[in-house]
């Protein structure tokens, strides 16, 4: 797959020094670009920024991502992650992007949000959904219906 060319037809400008994304060092929250990324397994190093950019200690979002600290031992060896473990560390982000978005990017109120339970989730901890897709799926959701006022 042509990166350079990808990089000429997409749509989204992700150089702030603000965007989620950007601060992971990916080049777009969605389309090509994200797939091949995914496609290709992420740096290992994206693991530290994100763990920096959440303030969780690196033990968590690697259990987040499903795999053990021996686990991720191997992957810092290899200096990538699979395309499967990519996949999930997007979903991290994009969950994180938007609570972010819903709390117009208090950094500090959406890690609270994440950790505490939510009525409208069945009692859970958004933080222990993100873990699969159906349970991004509905954060997400939720998230948008909260910005446009929509009462859950």
């Amino acid at each position: 797959m042509n990166y350079k060319l990808l990089q000429k037809y997409q749509l989204h400008n992700l150089n702030s020094s603000n965007h989620i994304w950007y601060k992971v060092g990916l080049p777009a929250s969605e389309g090509t670009l994200l797939l091949y990324e995914i496609e290709k397994g992420f740096d290992v190093e994206i693991i530290q920024l994100l763990s920096n950019e959440l303030n969780w200690p690196i033990n968590k979002l690697v259990q987040l991502i499903g795999f053990n600290r021996s686990t991720f031992n191997r992957r810092m060896k290899r200096h990538r992650l699979t395309s499967q473990e990519s996949e999930v560390v997007a979903r991290v982000i994009r969950v994180y992007e938007s609570i972010l978005t819903m709390f117009n990017g208090d950094k500090v109120k959406a890690l609270q949000w994440i950790e505490e339970t939510a009525v409208a989730l069945g009692n859970e901890k958004p933080v222990l959904l993100m873990k699969s897709e159906s349970g991004a799926n509905d954060i997400i959701k939720l998230t948008h219906r909260l910005m446009h006022g929509v009462y859950v």
